[in-house]
């Protein structure tokens, strides 16, 4: 059985998954602490959802679902890719 998280994903969302990778990786090199990166992350992604979606409820889902993969494909890249390093 295949399971493929971007189902799930607005294809207008979809976009969204680089830019809140990249503000990801902006947080990080910045003073934020590293415990509420995740969090403003799923704030900012909540927010651009909504306003593309123009649907609150369904905003926070696709914004949630963004965030995820976004956070997810980053600590699958650092415990498979960096451990070895």
């Amino acid at each position: 059985m295949e399971f493929n998280l971007l189902t799930y994903i607005n294809e207008n969302l979809i976009i969204l998954i680089p830019v809140i990778y990249v503000l990801g990786m902006l947080f990080k090199k910045s003073r934020f602490r590293d415990n509420l990166i995740p969090w403003f992350l799923l704030a900012i992604s909540c927010i651009l959802c909504g306003i593309i979606g123009q649907d609150i409820v369904n905003g926070i889902i696709q914004g949630t679902l963004v965030t995820g993969v976004c956070v997810l494909g980053n600590q699958l890249y650092i415990q498979t890719v960096k451990k070895g390093e």
